[in-house]
């Protein structure tokens, strides 16, 4: 049986214009843990010692393709995803709520593009 509630989160690609502005990733993901830095010590080259880290049930670092944990549209289906259809055709009430900021990746984590079929 699955849990009640499991709590999954995705960091993105930088667009264009976090690209043109110079942006940069201030997240880190490790299994389940992830954490932001402070973005003051990155620009000052000061180690990531501090930094505010957060445990969840799934994190997934969408941000750099490159990366060799670099969680592509079927991973994140398969982990949370996959258990929340099965239980929807079993009978049982369920729900994936996605939550964020406008241009944060909602859509996109949902539905995909033709290329990721």
């Amino acid at each position: 049986m699955m849990a009640c509630v499991r709590v999954a989160v995705r960091v993105r690609s930088l667009n264009k214009r976090e690209k043109d502005l110079s942006s940069k990733v201030i997240i880190r993901m490790e299994e389940n843990k992830t954490s932001i830095l402070n973005v003051k010590d990155i620009l000052m080259n000061i180690s990531e010692e501090k930094t505010k880290s957060f445990i969840y049930d799934f994190s997934y670092d969408s941000s750099n393709a490159k990366n060799p944990n670099f969680a592509t549209q079927d991973k994140v289906f398969t982990d949370p995803g996959r258990d929340v259809l099965e239980a929807a055709f079993e009978g049982y009430n369920a729900c994936i709520f996605a939550y964020g900021q406008t241009g944060s990746g909602k859509s996109y984590t949902m539905m995909g593009t033709a290329d990721d079929v």
